[in-house]
């Protein structure tokens, strides 16, 4: 035995034993990631149907590597996988397995918890640590030994499509969340198995780019990142201990964070303690030379992300240009051999962390026992009930009496379960939607009608059935030739069947010898459907695309100003097949492509019939997974395609009218607002968000949810959220800085009063600590939860802060007339000041210690005195 596999050394003894007998290129390998996707066949629903151990042992020849990213494997095939590291390469080292699980593990067989702007708006962060224990054990039990998660970006522009997987606008929100999630990821041991090691992301100041456009510069100024971004990063690794991050690929006046040595390593490692490894988020280090031009060749993207304090590339460049770039900088001089040592120990360290080189394989039979267990689906619909805001609630409509004769549910959410970006949806069976819910919830006589009326934004495309299809062999699905390079011409890297033309490649390439910045891909077969169809056929993409029929140009989306995102009227003859060639490019980041087809129109006036038949409407509209999610970023925030006018619709029959709205991001609902009933923010509510907003709808349950992020009145009015810095006017030429919701914001079916607010001291030391306490009653007829909010306002202060920022909050339950006393802590967290120079302090002066139910809503004050 070594002494690196000698459990009972210390780790770091264990690190430099087995980096002396590694060699330079065993060393360089720990740095790259593959994807299962490389050597895996998968179907349809995305699920591994078998292994190519051929393949795999082509691509690594019997070398380990640093991660493997998991996409749609059983544990079983983890541990076949596992066991090539640990019996076939030459010092044993076994792989990390990885993989997406921001609400739930990415697989249609793991629980799909609410997204993450919903966790945050219970204002519960208990419910992050719930939460994050249960992905951890479903993770674990299928082999993954690492989430990318959470995500603890700041949202600041809610144009910006990657909001929903936030925890909102709030440094003092997001810290406790990601604290929390952190905290429940991990456990007490990441060697334990029921845990993972958390990767939290983007490191940093990712969630407020110019235009709101996915990956642009933060619109931030560095101390603004430094101030409110960081300290959702301190809370993660310093009090909770996170292993991992992934770096983001935005820039902070000028400077790339994949190469801020900074903010890699003198905030990160030296200021925050984070043990592990910084993963370049996919394409974050290439960008360097291709995007922001900082590096004039691969091999100087590649060392300047190293030396920054980048550990591990994902999907950056193909493994050759990855591998072969740090052998050349090595061999001329460019790099130091100390930093390759030092990303190589940060790796390992996790790996013996996990402890993997003892228990490198998953107890199998657990997996069965966890995934979507009932313990983790009641958790999901409770954070879904939890979730839930309730925004307006004239006359007191809700709660609906489920003895209620007749309701129409309507629009393009009622039929389908909301997930959520990064929830796969393929394959998933249970999921309940919010017709399902209803149908649950009301009684056997009442009548619950139901129609579409309109889609989510234009034609809704389904995805062509693989028995539709038929490649150039007469087998399932269509022949995908890919290519490196703009246009799908030449010799392919690959030549595959595709049982169907239904991708995400934001988070996997489809093959390793593909270029993540440039490849193209083109498909041809036929399609035949067994009866006849007057509908339309299209694309679902961002990116360049092209369709031909028979040899008829259909779709011409390629190239700057055009869109294939589109559908086209097509009759179907039954039993035909119809010549297909659809060719593809990702130059629009957005790596998600649809062929598919829809069944016809929509139709508002079936929906606007049942709503005139009906005791009440219940209007199901907001986002899906065309209009919100990864590189889904918007101009505008209304409702997107013809929902409005369906709500315009059903209003106009005189039919008392609930809005559920499930979404990603705030809705600039201002006619909603002002003539609809009432509005529930569900957001987007996972597997078993259905049954939770029929519970809430029909009085199981009370709304008690609170707004994480501000809602504008105006897309004109970004960025409005509450703690932007003051200074300049207030008004607009058509309306004041007021937003149409602020954060904190949410009704219940209830009303409190808040009084006696004390203080334990009036004057407290620059060290000191200070309790303020509340009592809060419950003035209203039924039981209900309130969510009294502390805010600090610091008065005077050396550089210009926020009016006042939230520093505390709390839910409670509280029956009618209840009365409870809530007690708040106050300490140098809440009253430090980053200084122009960038060092925290308290400053010594008056402060003013705020309660409000919302930020905007101040009911009572304290004043606070730190002394010199």
């Amino acid at each position: 035995m070594y002494p690196y596999q000698d459990p009972n050394q210390p780790i770091e003894a264990r690190i430099d034993d087995l980096l002396a007998r590694m060699t330079t290129e065993e060393k360089i390998a720990q740095t790259d990631q593959y994807g299962s996707s490389d050597f895996t066949t998968v179907d349809e629903n995305g699920r591994a149907t078998a292994v190519d151990f051929d393949r795999l042992d082509e691509l690594l020849g019997k070398r380990s590597v640093g991660s493997v990213q998991l996409r749609g494997m059983t544990a079983a095939q983890a541990n076949a996988v596992q066991r090539y590291a640990v019996e076939q390469t030459r010092l044993g080292i076994p792989f990390l397995f990885s993989e997406e699980a921001l609400h739930g593990l990415y697989t249609g067989r793991a629980t799909s918890f609410p997204q993450q702007i919903g966790l945050a708006a219970s204002f519960e962060p208990a419910l992050g640590y719930e939460m994050g224990r249960a992905v951890a054990t479903e993770a674990r039990a299928c082999g993954i030994h690492e989430t990318y998660s959470p995500v603890m970006d700041l949202i600041r522009d809610p144009r910006y499509g990657r909001g929903e997987e936030s925890y909102g606008e709030d440094t003092c929100l997001c810290a406790a969340f990601a604290r929390e999630t952190v905290r429940g990821l991990q456990g007490n041991d990441i060697a334990a198995p029921d845990a993972v090691a958390a990767e939290p992301k983007h490191y940093v100041g990712y969630g407020m780019p110019v235009g709101g456009l996915n990956c642009a510069p933060t619109a931030m100024g560095r101390h603004e990142v430094y101030s409110d971004c960081l300290p959702v990063f301190e809370a993660a690794f310093r009090d909770a201990g996170a292993c991992n991050t992934m770096c983001s690929y935005n820039a902070i006046d000028g400077v790339p964070v994949s190469s801020d040595h900074a903010l890699l390593t003198d905030v990160l490692r030296g200021e925050f303690g984070m043990p592990g490894y910084v993963r370049a988020d996919m394409t974050a280090v290439s960008r360097l030379y291709d995007w922001h031009f900082t590096a004039e060749t691969p091999q100087e993207a590649i060392r300047q992300g190293l030396t920054a304090g980048v550990d591990m590339e994902l999907y950056d460049f193909p493994h050759e240009v990855w591998q072969g770039g740090i052998a050349e900088l090595l061999a001329d001089g460019r790099l130091d051999p100390a930093v390759l040592d030092e990303a190589c120990r940060r790796i390992l360290r996790i790996k013996f962390r996990l402890g993997l080189f003892e228990h490198p394989y998953t107890d199998e039979s657990r997996e069965e026992k966890a995934l979507r267990c009932p313990d983790h689906l009641a958790l999901a619909r409770k954070i879904a009930e939890r979730s839930a805001v309730l925004l307006k609630n004239q006359g007191g409509l809700l709660p609906l009496s489920p003895a209620i004769g007749s309701v129409a549910v309507l629009g393009p959410g009622a039929a389908q379960a909301m997930l959520g970006d990064y929830s796969e949806a393929r394959g998933r069976t249970g999921a309940v939607s919010v017709l399902d819910g209803i149908r649950a919830a009301v009684s056997p006589e009442t009548r619950v009608l139901y129609a579409r009326g309109c889609n989510f934004l234009g034609e809704s495309l389904h995805p062509f059935d693989p028995a539709y299809l038929h490649d150039e062999d007469g087998n399932p699905g269509l022949t995908g030739r890919y290519y490196n390079g703009p246009t799908p011409c030449g010799t392919p890297v690959q030549t595959r069947t595709d049982r169907t033309v239904n991708f995400n490649w934001i988070f996997a390439l489809p093959h390793p010898a593909l270029d993540a910045n440039c490849f193209s891909v083109a498909w041809t077969g036929t399609v035949t459907l067994p009866r006849d169809l007057d509908g339309c056929i299209g694309l679902s993409t961002q990116d360049s695309m092209r369709l031909w029929i028979d040899d008829e140009l259909l779709i011409d989306g390629w190239g700057p100003g055009k869109s294939a995102d589109q559908a086209v009227d097509f009759f179907f003859e039954a039993n035909r097949p119809y010549r297909v060639r659809i060719e593809f490019v990702n130059d629009g980041r957005g790596a998600r492509v649809i062929f598919g087809y829809s069944e016809g129109r929509e139709d508002i006036e079936a929906a606007v019939a049942l709503a005139r038949e009906a005791d009440v409407a219940i209007l199901c509209l907001g986002d899906n997974e065309e209009t919100s999610g990864e590189n889904f970023d918007r101009v505008s925030l209304d409702l997107p395609g013809r929902q409005l006018a369906l709500a315009k619709a059903v209003w106009a029959t005189g039919t008392p009218t609930v809005l559920v709205l499930q979404s990603g991001r705030p809705v600039t609902a201002n006619w909603e607002n002002e003539h609809l009933d009432a509005i529930l923010e569900a957001w987007f509510p996972g597997e078993q968000g259905g049954a939770a907003i029929a519970d809430l709808l029909f009085g199981k349950a009370a709304p008690g949810g609170r707004l994480p992020i501000t809602f504008p009145r105006s897309v004109g009015q970004v960025p409005c959220h509450y703690a932007r810095r003051p200074g300049g006017g207030k008004k607009y030429v058509e309306m004041d800085w007021a937003p149409l919701w602020p954060f904190g914001y949410g009704l219940t079916y209830t009303t409190f009063a808040y009084q006696d607010l004390r203080l334990s001291a009036d004057t407290i030391p620059p060290d000191g600590e200070v309790e303020a306490t509340v009592t809060v009653t419950n003035t209203g007829a039924v039981a209900g939860d309130a969510v009294p909010q502390l805010y600090v306002r610091d008065l005077v202060s050396s550089v210009v802060k926020p009016l006042h920022t939230l520093a505390g909050f709390a839910r409670i339950t509280l029956a009618p007339g209840e009365s409870r006393q809530v007690r708040f802590r106050v300490g140098t967290r809440a009253l430090r000041t980053l200084g122009a120079d960038y060092v925290w302090r308290v400053e010594p002066g008056r402060f003013e210690i705020q309660i409000g139910d919302n930020a905007e809503n101040i009911l009572l004050t304290a004043a606070l005195t730190v002394e010199g």
